[in-house]
Formats: structure tokens, C-alpha cells, sequence
């Protein structure tokens, strides 16, 4: 009786345990996801009340080259998914210890993109005759122009397709992953979302 007890003691803390593992990883992902999100916004909100004339232009020959495909919000608005959902779960496979790195190098990234952005202030190139996808969204999801060098959207969907490499062995996941990943990257172009220096850098 005492032996049997000790035993499910002893797996109602394993499951404790496991419980605690699983809740600080969600805890994790949540706090790195509202993380961007607050540095999107402060951005936003301290490059919007510069003057115009101090803001960068990052305009380059190649964007002149790039035309405005309106049709591309398709996976440029399909990367939010992709940095949201698909990420959390690439992320939430790692062990321990490259869940860890992951997100010491979320963290960072988001960090220094937010400085650089501020350092560097810029408006993204935003076209005037945007396909209404395009224009609704902007309107009533707010979406500023200011969070725009270096493109955050870009680094955001290309790490997790970097880190599922070391996750998942299957030959066309990684393929769709990395085909995924150029995709939304170049939607930020064709979508005038950002410079082509903001998707490089």
C-alpha cells in the first residue's frame, strides 16, 4: 500500500514537472512574441513624430527595378502565420537547450532590429494605388510605416526556416520551409512593404 503510493506520488510529480516544462515554454514564446509586438509599436510611435525631412531613403536602383505586385499580399500576409504558428512550433521541438539559444537569439534580434530602426528612421515604401487587401489592411489593422529598416518581417521568417533544419529531416518540409521563406521575402518587395536594402540587411 505505502510502496504502491510513494509510486503514484512519484508520477504525479514527473507530471508536474512535465506540466512546468510545457508552461514555461508557452510562457517563453508568448512573452518573445508581445516583445516584438511592443518594439513594432514604440517604433512606430517614435519615428511617426519625426519630421519627414530626418527620415532615411533607403531607395536603391533595384527597387526602381522591382514592380508592385498586388496580388503577393498572398504570402506576404501568409508570413504572419508562418512567424507566428509555424514558428512556435519549430521552436517548441528544440531540446531544452536549443530552445534556449532560439530564443536568446529571437530576443536579440528583435532588439537590435528596433534600435537599428530607430537609429536609422525611414518611411517604407508604401504606393499610393495599393491593391484594397493592401489599403484595408493598413487602415483598420494598424500597420506603420516607420518599423522599416532593417525588415523584421523578413528576419522573422527566415530564422525559423533556418532552425527547423536541425528539427525536421524530411526532404520536402525542409524544401516548402525554404521555398516559404523566399516567398514572403520577396512579397515585402513586390508589395513595396519595404526597400530592397531593408530585406538585405
Amino acid at each position: 500500500m505505502s510502496a504502491e503510493l510513494t509510486k503514484n506520488l512519484a508520477m504525479t510529480g514527473d507530471l508536474q514537472r512535465m506540466r512546468l516544462g510545457w508552461v514555461t515554454r508557452l510562457l517563453v514564446i508568448i512573452g518573445v512574441a508581445v516583445l516584438h509586438v511592443f518594439s513594432y509599436n514604440m517604433v512606430n510611435e517614435i519615428n511617426g513624430r519625426l519630421s519627414s525631412s530626418i527620415l532615411n531613403d533607403f531607395s536603391t536602383v533595384v527597387d526602381n527595378w522591382i514592380p508592385y505586385l498586388g496580388w503577393t499580399f498572398v504570402f506576404y500576409y501568409l508570413g504572419h502565420i508562418y512567424i507566428t504558428i509555424c514558428a512556435s512550433f519549430i521552436v517548441w521541438k528544440l531540446s531544452d537547450k536549443k530552445f534556449f539559444w532560439a530564443v536568446y537569439t529571437y530576443t536579440i534580434m528583435i532588439i537590435t532590429g528596433a534600435l537599428l530602426e530607430i537609429v536609422f528612421p525611414a518611411h517604407s515604401p508604401w504606393p499610393n494605388d495599393m491593391i484594397w487587401v493592401q489599403q484595408f489592411i493598413h487602415e483598420k489593422i494598424y500597420l506603420g510605416p516607420y518599423a522599416c529598416f532593417p525588415s523584421m518581417h523578413v528576419a522573422l521568417t527566415i530564422l525559423p526556416a533556418l532552425i527547423l533544419f536541425s528539427v525536421i529531416k524530411s526532404k520536402w518540409i525542409r524544401i516548402l520551409s525554404t521555398l516559404m521563406a523566399v516567398l514572403i521575402t520577396l512579397s515585402t518587395l513586390t508589395l513595396k512593404e519595404h526597400y530592397f536594402v531593408d530585406a538585405l540587411t
